[in-house]
C-alpha cells in the first residue's frame, strides 16, 4: 500500500521576511517611513525588519496587515510547494499581465500633458474613488470631452478651423483647475499617460490616453506611481460608439 510523504513545512526566517517586506514596499511605491505610518510601527522597526533583525511578533502582524497580507503571514507555518506547484504559482502570480502592456504615467499638471492627451485617438478614464466622488469625476470627464471637441475644431476635423486669434489657454487652464479641485476634494491624484495600442480589427497602432484617478487614502503613495497597465488591444469601433453615446 502506498504511503503519502509528509508535507514539508517551514516558517519564514528573518532574511525571507526582510526580502518580502522590501519587495512589497517597493512595489507599492512606499518609503520606509510611509510603511511605518501605515502599519503603526516605528521607522526603526521597519529598518530592523529590512535588515533581517528580529522584532516582536506583534510588530510583524502589523506590518503584514499594512502590506495586505494575513496578519500571521510572517509567523505561521507554511507548506513548501513542490517544484510543479511553485511553477504554477509563479505563472498565476503574473497572469494578470497577459494581454496587457505597461504605460508610463505621471501626475496631471501641465498643458503639455493635456495637449498630448488630446492628440490621441481615444481617452480611457478609470477611477478607484468612492461613489461620493462620482459627480466630480463626471465633471472632469465633461471638461475632457469639451477640450477634445475644441481641439478637433482647431485641427479642422469637425468643421472649418477657427480664426487664428482663437485662444484656448483659458479652457486648458479650466481643465487643469478641475483636476486640482478633484484631487483636493477627494484626497486623490490624477495620473495620465499615453501608449500605442493594437486595434482589435487590425491595422496600424493607435494612440490611447489614460486618465487614472487614484485615492491617496487607499494608497498614500499614489502620486509616486510611474507605471500602470492597459489592454494591449482595443476595440476602436466601440470606443467611437461610446464617445458619441456620451454626447447624447
Amino acid at each position: 500500500m502506498d504511503t503519502l510523504e509528509p508535507l514539508e513545512t517551514f516558517v519564514l526566517d528573518e532574511a525571507a521576511i526582510a526580502n518580502f517586506v522590501k519587495l512589497q514596499r517597493t512595489f507599492n511605491g512606499w518609503k520606509q517611513d510611509m510603511l511605518a505610518a501605515e502599519a503603526g510601527v516605528s521607522l526603526a522597526t521597519v529598518s530592523r525588519v529590512e535588515r533581517g533583525l528580529k522584532v516582536r511578533p506583534a510588530q510583524l502582524r502589523k506590518l503584514a496587515r499594512a502590506l495586505g497580507k494575513p496578519e500571521d503571514e510572517f509567523l505561521r507555518v507554511h507548506v513548501r510547494p513542490t517544484p510543479e506547484e511553485a511553477a504554477a504559482n509563479f505563472v498565476e502570480m503574473f497572469a494578470w499581465t497577459e494581454g496587457r502592456v505597461p504605460v508610463a504615467v505621471a501626475p496631471f499638471r501641465t498643458e503639455l500633458q493635456l495637449r498630448t492627451m488630446l492628440a490621441t485617438f481615444s481617452l480611457l478614464l478609470v477611477s478607484d474613488l468612492d461613489d461620493d466622488a462620482a459627480g466630480d469625476v463626471a465633471e472632469l470627464r465633461e471638461w475632457f470631452d469639451l477640450a477634445s471637441f475644441v481641439q478637433a475644431e482647431r485641427d479642422g476635423v469637425t468643421g472649418p478651423k477657427p480664426d487664428r486669434d482663437f485662444r484656448v489657454r483659458r479652457l486648458w487652464r479650466d481643465v487643469l483647475d478641475c483636476v486640482e479641485r478633484l484631487e483636493r476634494s477627494h484626497a486623490a491624484v490624477v495620473l495620465t499617460g499615453t501608449y500605442a495600442a493594437e486595434p482589435l480589427m487590425g491595422g496600424e497602432p493607435i494612440m490611447i490616453a489614460i486618465i487614472a484617478i487614484r485615492s491617496r487614502r487607499r494608497n498614500p503613495a499614489a502620486s509616486t506611481i510611474t507605471t500602470l497597465w492597459a489592454d494591449a488591444k482595443v476595440d476602436e469601433r466601440q470606443m467611437v460608439a461610446d464617445y458619441f453615446e456620451g454626447l447624447d
